[in-house]
């Protein structure tokens, strides 16, 4: 099953070269994968019966996958001329089936298990960065429109590019080019103002706010392993006072009398 997969997913990667896009012999063995695919659905289903096959996680998700990437068999009947956006539609299904190599990440379950519980932790200070993204954005854009229309021209691109100083990606960059057009968009308060302005936006989004989620997201996501090591501590911990009551309670107390001769 893992070869097999490995093997689509290499064809998957030449078709998308320019050269190889129509490769009809690529595409007939991409279809015969599917057709593999089907054909264990239907094995598994037909030994395991609906209802047992239905009940594994993994097997729903291989069912899913597979039903997904059924409409690639259309892309043939398909041309460009027809429709250019079905068609890559169509190649987006084809993309389905590279997501079966997550069944076989080592502890996979623990994994999504715990990226859940990180993302539902995280979300009051995610909603926190977005309203403050949002902020900022409204804020620049109403300074900075007519300066800087390539970051600030529009609410929309102001979001965006606030969010990549809150990434801290192009956080010199951005300030800079407002800089170097030698204006002075909050009247008269001077372009250290808007150095300043830059850098409280880079300090309370890219380094407080985007550092506490990133550690109450790791934070849970380490949590199984702390959960573990305190089982194991208190387990450890119940052993020896266990063995200390038995050794209290089986001690010889050492005679004082003098041996005969």
């Amino acid at each position: 099953m893992l070869l097999a997969i490995i093997l689509n997913a290499l064809v998957i990667f030449l078709l998308y070269f320019p050269e190889l896009r129509y490769n009809r012999w690529l595409l007939a063995v991409d279809h015969l994968f599917i057709g593999f695919f089907i054909v264990e659905v239907i094995v598994k289903l037909s030994v395991l019966k609906p209802r047992s096959y239905f009940g594994g996680a993994w097997n729903r998700f291989d069912f899913f996958v597979t039903v997904g990437s059924l409409p690639v068999f259309l892309e043939g009947l398909v041309t460009i001329s027809d429709a250019a956006g079905l068609l890559v539609l169509l190649r987006l299904f084809r993309l389905i089936r590279l997501v079966r190599f997550l069944r076989f990440i080592p502890n996979i379950e623990q994994v999504v298990t715990g990226l859940g519980r990180a993302i539902r932790a995280s979300v009051f200070v995610l909603v926190a960065l977005v309203f403050l993204n949002f902020l900022f954005a409204i804020l620049t854009c109403h300074f900075y429109a007519d300066i800087a229309p390539e970051y600030f021209g529009d609410p929309l691109v102001s979001i965006y590019s606030i969010f990549q100083l809150f990434t801290l990606e192009g956080w010199n960059d951005i300030p800079a080019a407002i800089v170097d057009n030698e204006s002075d968009p909050l009247s008269g308060l001077g372009i250290g103002m808007t150095r300043l302005y830059f850098a409280v936006v880079v300090v309370l989004g890219g380094i407080f706010g985007m550092s506490l989620a990133n550690a109450v997201f790791i934070d849970e996501m380490m949590m199984d392993n702390t959960k573990d090591l305190e089982e194991k501590v208190d387990a450890l911990t119940a052993e020896i006072r266990e063995l200390r009551r038995s050794l209290g309670g089986g001690v010889v107390e050492p005679s004082h009398e003098v041996p005969s001769e």
